[in-house]
């Protein structure tokens, strides 16, 4: 391992105890005039603003961070040479409240020589090594390349240890810029390099995933569920009753830029992807998106929304869900014009699930009905919005029928939706762009409508043999004029950002 000409300063972990000197990398002895030393800023606010928007911003959320690794790298402009070294926790103290790994050891270093630093935490072991075979005059390009990963490799939960009582978040970071150099002073002691007054370079880092989080409105009575209503002769009626709502997210991206782009865009192929019907994205879709997420649903969190307080629930999960991020044309600030670029089929999504108990379900010609106390496999009538026991005796009745299987209706909503409130001549969402280092947050109010009985945006979920045809289409824009669900919208990323809608005839979106 290759020693720096300057030192990086140490650590990083909420909960880890300084080093003693025996656990200090070994430092060797140069000829030198001066003393350097790093210093390396957490996450806090970050702005998105060349989407152009990320929409209604309401604070932030420093996170749950296990930091394991960091990893420094030094180009030497002066002599066009790369050092690096490599810090695991036991070498690290803590980081201050603001978030700062504030230097306390230095390195010996040469007066006038020009240095930048690139800084790595939790750093995946193919991309560290790619880095570290890099020469210096390609650093820059190499740092700012694309990495083929997905959010599962560079972003986990983990869950607590005894006597810990809350989980942790092992996440990769980098540079949120190639802006951080020195040319090294002379003559700056030890003890000066370490108060991070002369000779220190502060460098941001930011994670280079997404988070996306949901809660739903408590029960009004515990273990009685939500109800789900339907709009019968101009009047709003229960017709069922959520058990259980679960969530997951889907098409994350396989890609990611090491160091963002200053626009924010993300790599090719999904940068540009749009599709133009079903086949296309049916033959593109494995190959630009990750659906992996779908295969782990997560039980929503109960919460009473408070526009204020989002960090509670969020920092009290038991689980985390990241996604790399996908966006689109992101220097055109017109969306009427952005919105041709924002299909169905090239969005990150939160796909619901929740599991429903009609309030009584039609089982025979006569018009008989049961009580079910159970979720079971019914068909539901599209005019007469009534459950049947059989395909046949809804469609008697001279509509289509939908069957749900187990009970169980799907809702597909957008990450993040440039506005809610939408009118025939304004249609939203037009765009729902995502950007590393933010977490999204939807909150369900009511289930106004019923939902879907499959999400054919899930390569494994298709469309089911005699049901009516799905309105969610690849090739749509964002906002349709299907409407089933009531939710508020909670953006935050590790900055917050806030809205909150309700849905209900005509449709406002989805």
């Amino acid at each position: 391992m290759k020693l720096f000409k300057l030192f990086l300063v140490a650590v990083i972990g909420l909960g880890f105890m300084a080093c003693n000197a025996d656990e200090q990398p070994v430092v060797e002895n140069k000829t030198t005039d001066s003393y350097a030393s790093i210093t390396i800023k957490f996450p806090g606010k970050v702005s998105t603003r060349a989407l152009p928007g990320d929409y209604n911003e309401n604070g932030t959320w420093m996170g749950r961070d296990n930091l394991e690794t960091v990893t420094v790298f030094l180009v030497n402009e002066t002599k066009g040479v790369v050092d690096y070294n490599f810090f695991s926790k036991s070498a690290f103290a803590e980081i201050d409240i603001n978030g700062v790994l504030h230097p306390n050891l230095a390195l010996k270093a040469t007066a006038g020589e020009n240095v930048r630093a690139y800084v790595v935490i939790n750093g995946v072991e193919d991309i560290l090594n790619t880095l570290k075979a890099t020469s210096a005059a390609n650093f820059a390009t190499a740092f700012a390349a694309e990495a083929n990963k997905i959010a599962s490799q560079v972003a986990w939960y983990n869950s607590p240890i005894a006597p810990a009582t809350k989980g942790t978040e092992t996440i990769m970071m980098t540079n949120d810029q190639d802006a951080y150099a020195l040319t090294v002073l002379p003559y700056i002691s030890e003890e000066d390099a370490k108060t991070g007054v002369n000779n220190n370079i502060r460098v941001n880092v930011e994670r280079v995933v997404s988070r996306a989080f949901m809660t739903v409105v408590p029960e009004e009575t515990e273990g009685n569920g939500w109800p789900v209503n339907a709009l019968i002769g101009g009047t709003e009626t229960q017709i069922a009753t959520v058990k259980g709502v679960s969530y997951a997210v889907g098409q994350s991206n396989k890609k990611f830029y090491i160091m963002k782009r200053t626009d924010f865009a993300v790599p090719d192929p999904v940068y540009t992807f749009v599709p133009a019907d079903f086949a296309a994205w049916a033959a593109a879709n494995n190959t630009n998106f990750d659906y992996s997420g779908l295969t782990s649903f997560t039980t929503v969190t109960q919460w009473a929304y408070d526009a204020a307080n989002v960090s509670t629930p969020l920092a009290a999960e038991t689980t985390s869900k990241f996604v790399l991020p996908v966006n689109h044309v992101v220097n055109v600030t017109d969306l009427d014009i952005a919105r041709g670029s924002y299909k169905k089929g090239n969005t990150t999504y939160f796909e619901i699930r929740a599991q429903f108990i009609p309030n009584e379900v039609i089982i025979n010609s006569e018009g008989g009905v049961e009580v079910p106390t159970t979720a079971a496999t019914v068909f539901w009538g599209e005019n007469d919005k009534k459950f049947y026991k059989t395909r046949d005796l809804a469609i008697a009745q001279g509509q289509k029928a939908t069957e749900f299987i187990d009970g169980v209706m799907k809702y597909v909503l957008w990450l993040n939706p440039n506005a809610l409130a939408s009118t025939p001549s304004d249609l939203n969402p037009k765009v729902s762009p995502t950007v590393r280092n933010q977490v999204y947050h939807a909150h369900i109010d009511k289930f106004l409508r019923m939902g879907l009985p499959n999400n054919p945006l899930n390569p494994d979920d298709p469309d089911k043999e005699g049901n009516p045809d799905n309105p969610i289409n690849a090739e749509d824009p964002l906002k349709t004029d299907y409407t089933y669900l009531s939710v508020s919208v909670k953006v935050l990323p590790w900055t917050i950002h806030t809205y909150k809608y309700n849905l209900d005839d005509p449709g406002t979106m989805y």
